[in-house]
């Protein structure tokens, strides 16, 4: 799991989020999304942008995660650590508690 390939797959997946984050942000802006709509022939009103831009949360979240337990990893490598349970348990129990608090979090907006 620790390499520089995963993190560089993940940089490029947030990245390309980002980037859809920041177009369905604008897209669902109340100056922006006519500019928008007219751009995609009404594909992308401002709801659906709106809709888009809170269901990016979660992948987006995903993904940042795994890109830091990946980097502490590859981190605890470089200077010399080598005690199994770090890796196999402690940074990859990171992922777990961090996703949860970003899903219960973001699930409380659509209980509101």
């Amino acid at each position: 799991m620790y390499s520089p390939q995963l993190q560089r797959q993940t940089a490029r997946a947030l990245l390309a989020l980002a980037v859809a984050e920041a177009l369905t942000g604008f897209a669902g802006g109340p100056v922006t999304s006519n500019l928008f709509s007219a751009a995609t022939g009404g594909l992308l009103t401002r709801g659906t942008a709106l809709q888009l831009h809170l269901l990016l949360i979660d992948p987006l979240a995903f993904f940042f995660i795994l890109h830091i337990a990946n980097a502490f990893g590859m981190a605890f490598m470089k200077r010399g650590v080598r005690w199994p349970p770090l890796y196999t348990a402690v940074v990859l129990a990171m992922l777990v508690p961090g996703f949860a608090a970003v899903v219960y979090l973001d699930s409380m907006y659509f209980m509101t």
